[in-house]
C-alpha cells in the first residue's frame, strides 16, 4: 500500500496595505478579490488606519506601530503600502515632508490620492482616466455625476458592480503608485 502524497499549497506572500478609511479598505477588498480570480499566492494584510489618527502622519505613524507588533509575531509583511488622500498632505507641507521620511524609512510606499479617493476611482471609469479634479469636493462631484449611485464609503461588493479588472488597469495607467502596488501583487 503506496501513500498518497499531500497536495502542495503555495504559500501566499503577504502584502500590507495600510489605508486612509473605509472606502481604502473596500478597494484593497476588491484587489483581494482580483488575486483571487487569478490565483496569485498573495495575501493582502489590510489595515484602516483612520480611525484614531488625523492626518497622513499620524496614520504612518499608525501603520509602523501597527507593523511593529507584526514583527513581534515574525508576521511583518516586508512589502508594505499606504493609500493616503494627498489634499491633506498638501495643507502641511512640513508634516508631509515627515510623512514621507517615516515611510521610507520604513518601507512604506506611500500611494497618495490626488486630491482623494474618489478622484483615483473617478479614474477607473471609462473616458475619465485623465480626469483631474482640482479638490475633494469637485472629485466628489464629478465621480456622483459618473456614478450617481456612489455613496461613501464603498464596499467591495458595492465597487465590484461597477469596476472590474479592467478599469483598475485604466486607473494604473495614469497613477504610477497604483502600478508599483499592482505589480507588487502580480495582477499588472
Amino acid at each position: 500500500m503506496s501513500r498518497r502524497r499531500p497536495p502542495h499549497i503555495e504559500l501566499r506572500r503577504p502584502v500590507y496595505i495600510g489605508c486612509e478609511g473605509a472606502s481604502e479598505v473596500g478597494y484593497a477588498g476588491f484587489l483581494q478579490d482580483l488575486i483571487r480570480d487569478a490565483n496569485l499566492p498573495v495575501h493582502l494584510h489590510v489595515d484602516e488606519l483612520g480611525p484614531g489618527t488625523g492626518d497622513p502622519l499620524s496614520r504612518i505613524e499608525m501603520a509602523v506601530h501597527r507593523l511593529k507588533l507584526l514583527q513581534r509575531k515574525r508576521s511583518a509583511p516586508a512589502e508594505r503600502f499606504a493609500l493616503l488622500d494627498f489634499d491633506q498632505a498638501e495643507r502641511d507641507p512640513r508634516r508631509a515632508d515627515r510623512t514621507r521620511k517615516l515611510a521610507a524609512d520604513n518601507g512604506i510606499t506611500i500611494l497618495w490620492q490626488r486630491p482623494c479617493f474618489e478622484a483615483v476611482l473617478l479614474r477607473h471609469l471609462e473616458g475619465k482616466a485623465a480626469n483631474r479634479p482640482p479638490d475633494t469636493p469637485g472629485a466628489i462631484k464629478a465621480l456622483e455625476k459618473e456614478w450617481p449611485e456612489y455613496k461613501k464609503p464603498m464596499t467591495r461588493a458595492n465597487l465590484a458592480r461597477r469596476i472590474d479588472r479592467d478599469a483598475v488597469l485604466r486607473a494604473a495607467g495614469v497613477e504610477a503608485e497604483l502600478q508599483a502596488l499592482l505589480r507588487c501583487i502580480g495582477v499588472l
